[in-house]
């Protein structure tokens, strides 16, 4: 090969001596045969942040590999078992050939008239095939409506702290999350003024998770409708991600967005996401639901194509016979949950550090404990130092916004054992760490 020009050589990556150190090992020669400069990565998708829950559990299992015994109480993954029901139709579905085959792009159509009859059923909106999309995941459901309403600078109000895939799936297409409060001095919950406030006229779309992830906090009813209310008087969509929303410890706290009392006026603003993953236990299936205004449905139709083609229709039937699921399962389920917080609740009571009401989970299997007093960017620390002293993890609070940096969160979807030894152990580590001295109080 000829030699390289040395005029040429400031064009040529690893040319300079200190970009040299740079270069890829065993790629030396490519100092003076490559011309020109490698191919640029997405500048967004580059400064995106890494989960501090994923951070955590790759930390987790290189210590279970040496040998370490972790209590794993950082990831919203159930141990529950799904329904027999859905388990066994989608067994039958794999002698299927057209289970095996792709599906339309909104997912088969027996799985999207069992979604709208169930949602119907519940909450007493009028719901038909055409206004359900099945989803990979809730996840997938997220992203499919962003697609479907943002331009580059669009605006979405998503809550702090908040699901941090949310804000990173609006980045992604390039529009700008804009954070409102849930301050733990309110419950987690907000303030509708405040929200009034930051709607401007790029804002798309409000964002609410109720129960709520990371907090556990239930929207009242009245309060829902008046974000409803709101989102209609601005022309703005209202997401209301309700994934958990069958694990509520009180029923009568609880009312989804689509028991709006006036349906057919708001049915426009509305957007419901749902599914399987987490009351049915079925995090692997990867099945979501959207219900949408019938004019938003051929949008998502269309971008699914796009974004990942169609979801697996075995695992749609699955699915939808976990709707059907006999109401014992459910309420076993509900029990599990209610007698696991419980179960947090009270070892740090016996420590004496009594958990306020208004941090007490009212569903899903998340708690936010407090972890220090009041100082930024405490909780990754907190939460390295609790796993390494006292083999817990937990995940930051840090990881899903500032108004939860001086917390933990704590998921108890793992068992009754590993959520009360888990529980034990942090509430010892907080002793040790001067709790007593900064715990909040049911009046702070």
């Amino acid at each position: 090969m000829a030699s390289v020009n040395v005029a040429r050589q400031s064009w040529i990556p690893w040319a300079s001596p200190a970009a040299r150190n740079l270069r890829p090992a065993g790629h030396a020669h490519l100092t003076h045969a490559f011309f020109g400069t490698l191919p640029r990565l997405g500048s967004v998708a580059e400064t995106l942040p890494r989960s501090q829950i994923r951070m955590v559990m790759e930390r987790a299992w290189a210590m279970e590999r040496a040998g370490r015994k972790i209590f794993h109480l950082e990831v919203g993954q159930p141990d529950l078992a799904p329904p027999g029901v859905a388990l066994e139709a989608c067994k039958a579905a794999l002698d299927d050939p057209v289970a095996l085959r792709y599906c339309p792009n909104a997912g088969e159509r027996e799985t999207r008239q069992i979604i709208a009859d169930v949602l119907q059923q519940k909450t007493g909106c009028p719901t038909a095939l055409e206004n359900i999309v099945v989803s990979v995941g809730v996840n997938g459901g997220i992203t499919l409506v962003l697609s479907a309403i943002f331009d580059v600078d669009d605006e979405i109000l998503v809550p702090d702290p908040f699901w941090p895939n949310v804000d990173m799936a609006a980045k992604l297409f390039k529009a700008r999350p804009i954070r409102y409060r849930l301050p733990s001095s309110r419950g987690f919950l907000p303030n509708i003024e405040e929200l009034q406030r930051l709607i401007t006229s790029r804002t798309k779309a409000l964002y609410v998770c109720s129960p709520s992830n990371p907090t556990g906090k239930v929207i009242p009813q009245a309060m829902m409708d008046s974000l409803i209310r709101m989102c209609m008087d601005h022309g703005i969509f209202l997401i209301s991600d309700e994934i958990y929303g069958d694990i509520v410890f009180d029923k009568n706290h609880f009312t989804s967005c689509l028991s709006f009392p006036d349906m057919t006026e708001a049915a426009e603003h509305v957007i419901w996401l749902g599914g399987v993953s987490k009351a049915h236990a079925m995090t692997g299936f990867r099945v979501g639901f959207v219900r949408a205004p019938q004019r938003v449905v051929p949008i998502l139709e269309k971008n699914q194509e796009g974004l990942l083609s169609c979801g697996v229709p075995f695992a749609q039937r699955g699915a939808a016979m976990a709707l059907k699921v006999d109401q014992s399962f459910m309420e076993n389920t509900i029990a599990t949950y209610r007698r696991r917080r419980d179960l947090v609740v009270d070892a740090l009571a016996e420590a004496g550090l009594q958990v306020p009401h208004r941090l007490k989970p009212d569903g899903a299997f998340y708690m936010l404990v407090p972890c220090a007093p009041a100082g930024p960017d405490c909780s990754e620390e907190v939460a390295l130092t609790l796993l390494e002293e006292k083999g817990v993890a937990c995940a930051p609070g840090g990881g899903f916004g500032r108004e939860a940096e001086n917390f933990l969160r704590l998921s108890f979807a793992t068992s009754d054992e590993d959520v009360l030894e888990g529980a034990r152990r942090l509430a010892h580590f907080l002793l040790g760490r001067d709790a007593t001295q900064w715990w909040p109080s049911n009046s702070s």
